[in-house]
């Protein structure tokens, strides 16, 4: 397998890319949206791996950096979800100038829930549509999300200096200190009110849903959002440690066979 080519693409070439090209013929390909913070960090290995093992089935694949985040031009305080969005948007126009065959996206938490957006119907031309959606561990609140990392936040801020400081201690008036990320209080506010429950998801393209977790059982949300949607979707689940929440090895073979496998059937 040959090393993905570094691209640049989007408004002024803002967004960082890496493009895992297939060595002989091609199916089609898939973005990689990624998550939000430290779960990007944490699970970088893993989305490079789906990537390199998708392009030796025939896939194209392209992983990026949203705007303000990892390689992308802008400050981390210039992130906000709904860049992130047409960042997504961009990454996919991007991947389609490479593809013959079907384009779709493959999300990972908050990277999740921006597929499930991008592939709502809009005014924009038929070709903009995506022809398939991958979606791992969906962030379906983020409220309960924002509430998560801030008290992760106060736990370590115990721990190191024997008391809680406060999400914005220190930070500009602005800036919110979301887990050691830097955050605009109007981006928190559009991180806060994501809710893929409401309004329902409609007109989807095939789409995967997967929890990777310590059972079999999808949870009651993930549950929830496969009821809400139309078609309604089938919620799985693959046994797999919360990568995105480790630093370290985790066996992420479950997920990796279940999505391939799932691709092998899309033709």
């Amino acid at each position: 397998m040959t090393s993905p080519a570094i691209i640049r693409f989007g408004p002024e070439d803002c967004c960082h890319g890496a493009l895992h090209l297939p060595a002989g013929g091609q199916r089609g390909g898939f973005v990689i949206c990624p998550p939000f913070g430290e779960e990007a960090k944490c699970a970088y290995r893993t989305l490079y791996e789906i990537a390199d093992l998708a392009a030796a089935r025939g896939w194209a694949v392209l992983r990026f950096d949203y705007f303000g985040t990892g390689n992308s031009s802008g400050g981390f305080d210039s992130f906000a979800p709904s860049r992130a969005l047409e960042d997504v948007r961009a990454a996919l126009a991007r991947l389609r100038r490479e593809c013959s065959g079907p384009v779709g996206a493959l999300g990972l938490g908050l990277g999740a829930a921006l597929a499930l957006d991008a592939a709502q119907p809009s005014e924009s031309a038929a070709d903009d549509s995506i022809g398939f959606l991958i979606l791992w561990q969906p962030l379906i609140n983020g409220g309960e999300f924002y509430k998560l990392n801030i008290k992760r936040q106060l736990v370590r801020q115990m721990l190191t200096h024997g008391k809680a400081r406060g999400s914005s201690e220190g930070s500009p008036a602005d800036i919110i200190d979301l887990d050691g990320y830097a955050l605009s209080k109007a981006a928190a506010n559009e991180l806060k009110a994501i809710n893929l429950l409401d309004p329902p998801r409609t007109d989807l393209p095939p789409t995967l849903l997967l929890q990777a977790s310590f059972t079999a059982t999808p949870a009651s949300d993930i549950q929830a959002l496969a009821a809400s949607t139309s078609p309604p979707l089938e919620a799985g689940s693959v046994i797999c440690e919360p990568f995105w929440k480790r630093i370290g090895f985790v066996d992420t073979s479950n997920i990796f066979n279940s999505t391939l496998d799932w691709l092998d059937k899309l033709e």
